[in-house]
């Protein structure tokens, strides 16, 4: 027994090691040794590095501990004393086929393995398929037993163009160990290349996959979602856990969303990768590295080659779909809150709206509207299902709309219709028992429906159909579907959901279980898989397992709770948000809120970030609360919030109910810039309609990082707190209290400002320019070269569009601008007649 340890070493630091636990009542002889024929090593990958000492340990104490020193790593996450780790010396090939359109090959096992997390799989199979001129997949899979993958049904897989010959990549690759590499034909630029010195080439295991890729230093990575933080990802300590989470959008952790997808900038160039893979991740940024940690599934890469950013994302929503067609009002300006505890409050903010004069296009009601937060139910004393009906037909009556919201969580308790169908038709989900798995929210106890059951869909449009038949509403609202439960894992049936529940002795057990696993960084310090979700081990209908298909919760209540709507009304457009997405949400299902975010200045800047991603995740519909969900706002914060939020795709005023109220007419400047801020969006209103049919047509986004447009300026790659809004509107919005100057970067060419027609700039190369800024400007300019459709804005979407239309129309040095304008009736599903109109 070769010692891993040192005197008095625990059991949960010997495993932490990787290494062999067993107490021996002899002495002289180790409990704590290294696995019999595995190398051990001290290069590790800084997100590998598990710390073996304590702030201001020296190398002498490090050593003690049989741990590995080095001080000298520029990463900001490195440890300077660290566990060694096992050697994995990879796959060599044993045989391939190379094809016209693709290239397979079979793997073995370099022996002994290492063992790391599991036995590691013995052999491998990869197929390599050029599907298009620009887009790539790379599958890696276990030969013997087929392991889970994203099912069909979630995500189709798109066809292959047989007609294409002059690939824009080549595939290479090394036969032992086996490492493969993505070039660009035309320049040889390799864009992805798994062989990384000092890292593992290819982990294979039960619970543990690995892969890495070379980077180059500094290098510009977007996505890899969903997070709270600044666009550019940091290159020397990233490390974004991908784990749909209910939490309040803590920064760089793991939040609602999964979407593990990212493009790369270099130079002028982008390429996009895509893992299709459900299962929990950690992808780790340190310096000219990119490593893939997955405990499950199989590695299924697809690889974009663009050329250019906005390329990237039309072959990625190719894959994965292109974003639904939003219904015309949806551009509207929404108001909400959870606390509006009667109908005649949410009556009386529809009231102040029309006062103020502001536009208000959609009403939205919280779980305030339900009888004890019952899903399909109406609180019979505050709002009385009568009134309620009476209600929506009066906002229909004024071209306004209303929308509600459903969670996934049904309460246990006999008597309630859905509970009963639910439970009479089988459709909850299971534990591993074979009994229904019980969780917790809003509710009390509940069970969760199970999206794999087929009838489970049926039920949900049962009960969806009655639902809209009682209160005609215009949208669903889905909330809670990561799912969000608040136990660890299963709860017990006996819970006392009265008190507060003390979760550690859980989480302890938890952790012990997983012990000998890889601990994704799940809330930013390993947090058990089924914190605060349902069980892992719950098992769907079809027998997949929720360990794979947490990740998929939220999509999937999309798909159902879109094919209901679309069943109750064929030929409307369904109106879907969701606050949990996976990859494809975006196709023809559901748009999204960034969640429960702050009322302050640093979630104020965040919402840009967050915006932009999605447009990249394909998911264009998208928004954050205005004015922030919890903690209180103030006056000057809401006010900038409203100027940015303004121009949100999803533009809605929404907050928590244990804060101050937050309509924009409470205070005398947020009403004069709100109605100033909504009045322009209103007059935008064609202008993002025909952005959103590109974003449908074709994979286009509708806003834009600077560097979409302007790839060949390398100060664009990091600049967050600007966005355009297609081509043509450049918007830099007051980020910061008590700002009255704005340092704003104009990219080259001309720029006109948006309010005077001032030309702002005319330049060949890019220059910041600082503006001046009241309380009441809005920072806004229009590209030479472009014309934007605008319409004479009314306090309605219905009322906007019976006005006049106008240009307006930025020249270029050439004297020259074109735009578009596309006009369809702004609702049905499928359309009958449409015009596009290029000028």
């Amino acid at each position: 027994r070769q010692d891993c340890g040192y005197v008095g070493i625990k059991q949960n630091e010997c495993i932490a090691r990787n290494c062999c636990w067993n107490p021996s009542q002899e002495s002289g002889v180790n409990w704590c040794f290294y696995k019999k024929q595995i190398q051990y090593t001290c290069s590790a990958e800084v997100s590998q590095q598990q710390d073996c000492g304590w702030i201001g340990i020296n190398e002498g104490e490090c050593k003690s501990r049989n741990c590995c020193w080095n001080p000298n790593n520029d990463s900001n996450e490195a440890k300077y004393c660290f566990y060694k780790r096992p050697v994995c010396n990879g796959y060599r090939v044993v045989n391939s086929v190379s094809f016209v359109r693709g290239f397979s090959a079979d793997l073995k096992l370099n022996e002994p393995g290492c063992q790391l997390y599991g036995k590691d799989i013995k052999e491998l199979t990869v197929q390599v398929s050029f599907e298009t001129k620009r887009r790539l997949r790379i599958k890696i899979i276990d030969r013997e037993q087929q392991r889970y993958e994203v099912p069909e049904s979630v995500l189709p897989r798109p066809p292959i163009d047989y007609s294409e010959k002059d690939y824009e990549y080549r595939f290479s690759f090394t036969r032992s160990p086996f490492t493969f590499a993505v070039s660009r034909s035309d320049t040889d630029e390799v864009i992805f290349n798994s062989s990384v010195p000092g890292l593992d080439s290819l982990i294979f295991q039960e619970k543990y996959l690995e892969i890495s890729s070379q980077l180059p230093v500094d290098a510009n990575i977007y996505g890899l979602g969903e997070f709270v933080g600044p666009l550019r990802r940091d290159p020397k300590a990233t490390r974004q856990t991908i784990w749909a989470r209910d939490a309040a959008t803590p920064v760089k952790e793991n939040v609602y969303g999964s979407h593990p997808f990212y493009l790369e900038m270099r130079g002028s160039k982008a390429h996009g990768v895509f893992l299709l893979n459900s299962n929990g991740m950690d992808v780790s940024l340190s310096t000219r590295q990119l490593t893939y940690k997955v405990i499950g599934g199989v590695l299924d890469y697809y690889i974009f080659m663009g050329p250019s950013p906005a390329d990237v994302v039309k072959q990625y929503t190719e894959v994965i779909g292109r974003p639904s067609t939003i219904p015309y009002w949806a551009l509207g300006f929404h108001q909400c809150r959870w606390g509006y505890k009667t109908l005649d409050a949410v009556k009386e903010v529809v009231e102040q709206y029309k006062k103020h004069n502001i536009p208000l296009e959609t009403m939205w009601t919280d779980i305030d509207y339900m009888d004890k937060y019952k899903d399909f139910t109406f609180d019979p004393v505050a709002f009385p299902v009568k009134r309620v009906q009476e209600f929506v037909e009066d906002l229909h009556r004024k071209h306004q709309h209303y929308v509600l919201i459903v969670d996934p969580g049904i309460k246990i308790e006999p008597g309630y219709k859905s509970f009963d169908e639910g439970i009479s038709r089988d459709v909850f989900l299971k534990s591993a028992s074979g009994n229904y798995s019980v969780g917790w929210v809003w509710p009390g106890l509940t069970y969760f429906p199970d999206w794999f059951n087929p009838e489970t869909n049926e039920w949900w449009y049962d009960e969806m159909n009655e639902f809209l038949k009682t209160v005609p509403a215009d949208g669903i609202w889905i909330d809670m579907n990561e799912v969000a439960s608040w136990c660890v894992g299963e709860c017990d049936p006996n819970t006392d959901t009265s008190a507060h529940l003390d979760l550690s002795a859980n989480i302890q057990k938890s952790q012990a279980q997983a012990q000998q696993q890889y601990n994704i960084n799940n809330a930013g310090k390993r947090l058990p898989l089924d914190y605060r979700t349902a069980a892992i081990d719950a098992i769907h209908k079809n027998g997949l397992l929720e360990y794979d298909t947490h990740n998929l919760y939220g999509h999937m209540e999309s798909i159902v709770t879109r094919d209901a709507l679309l069943r109750i009304n064929p030929e409307k457009r369904p109106f879907v948000l969701s606050r949990s997405t996976f990859a494809g949400t975006g196709r023809k299902h559901a748009g999204h809120w960034t969640g429960d975010n702050w009322s302050n200045w640093d979630h104020l800047y965040y919402s840009i970030p967050g915006v932009l991603n999605f447009q990249m995740f394909g998911i264009p519909y998208v928004g954050a609360d205005i004015c922030g969900f919890m903690g209180n706002t103030n006056e000057e914060l809401c006010l900038r919030w409203m100027q940015l939020g303004a121009f949100y795709p999803f533009s809605r005023n929404h907050n928590a109910h244990d804060t101050i109220a937050q309509e924009p007419y409470l205070w005398p400047s947020v009403v004069d810039a709100s109605r100033k801020a909504l009045n322009i969006r209103y007059s935008l209103l064609p202008y993002f309609y025909t952005l959103f049919h590109f974003a449908s047509a074709e994979g286009a986004t509708v806003w834009r990082p600077l560097f979409f447009e302007f790839p060949d300026d390398p100060v664009v790659l990091e600049i967050d707190e600007q966005f355009m809004i297609g081509k043509g509107l450049l918007i830099a919005p007051v980020l910061k209290q008590q700002q009255t100057k704005l340092n704003l970067y104009l990219p080259a060419g001309k720029w006109y400002d948006f309010h005077t027609y001032k030309l702002m700039a005319d330049s060949r190369t890019g220059d910041y320019k600082v503006l001046d800024v009241g309380l009441q400007d809005i920072p806004m300019l229009v590209r030479g070269g472009q014309i934007i459709t605008m319409q004479y804005p009314a306090l309605t979407v219905y009322e906007s569009r019976q006005n006049d239309y106008y240009l307006m129309i930025g020249l270029d040095d050439d004297q020259f601008a074109e735009g578009e304008l596309y006009i369809d009736d702004g609702e049905s599903l499928r359309v009958a007649s449409s015009s596009l109109i290029r000028y």
